[in-house]
């Protein structure tokens, strides 16, 4: 009867709208363990560690402190010249924009090579950097992961890879979270625009392929199955 054929219907629709909001809700979390660095363990900042080309203390110093706002940061000194960072894995979907930001402030960051940013270890997908002394700025980029990536290890990074610095830096606020496509003209974009823009980014494609699904079952029902097994008109 055309009653069933609508309560079906009906089902479906609901299925979808309920992939969609929780798609949505997903993109909104963020990923990122104690990222206002509140938190911490025997003088260390939870879910944080620190990493560098050299780790010997004459080298580099890093420090956690946590202001009267409960607010926190991480800092790396580099008395030599070196790449040093505090890193955390997050977990990622494949294929989905991820937008990675946090705040960064200098000190007597050398000027010749990269200074302090945020950046993805194991790739050149990075932030603007800040050299010499600035207060807090805002740091970010966004990056597209591959069709089998899981996991990032996001650094706040002093120097970098063939391009070791001196001097101090800190973060704070560091965040990782799904976002939609990157809009033109955006700097510091790591990844193909081009099918996000096509079909309005993650949560286009799922809205597709739900609606591709739903017409093949409509055309089963009217073309394939036999007659004793279709919903009557």
């Amino acid at each position: 009867m055309r009653t069933a054929r609508l309560v079906i219907l009906r089902l479906l629709a609901g299925l979808l709208l309920a992939s969609l909001v929780a798609d949505r809700a997903d993109a909104a979390r963020e990923l990122v363990r104690n990222p206002l660095l509140s938190q911490g363990k025997a003088g260390e900042p939870l879910h944080w560690k620190t990493e560098g080309y050299r780790m010997e203390p004459a080298i580099t110093t890093f420090d956690w402190s946590v202001d009267e706002n409960r607010i926190g940061t991480l800092g790396i000194h580099s008395k030599v010249a070196n790449d040093a960072r505090y890193v955390q894995t997050v977990p990622v979907s494949p294929d989905t924009w991820y937008r990675v930001s946090g705040w960064g402030r200098a000190e007597n960051v050398g000027s010749e090579t990269i200074g302090l940013y945020l950046s993805v270890m194991g790739t050149f997908h990075n932030s603007r950097d800040l050299r010499g002394t600035v207060d807090w700025q805002p740091l970010g980029f966004w990056v597209k992961t591959g069709s089998l990536e899981t996991k990032l290890q996001i650094a706040c990074r002093l120097g970098g890879y063939s391009a070791l610095n001196t001097g101090k830096g800190w973060c704070t606020g560091i965040s990782v979270m799904a976002a939609g496509t990157p809009e033109p003209g955006k700097q510091y974009v790591y990844g193909s625009t081009a099918s996000q823009q096509l079909t309005g980014g993650a949560f286009g494609i799922q809205a597709i392929a739900v609606l591709v699904v739903l017409g093949i079952v409509l055309l089963v029902w009217r073309y394939v199955l036999p007659p004793s097994k279709q919903i009557p008109e």
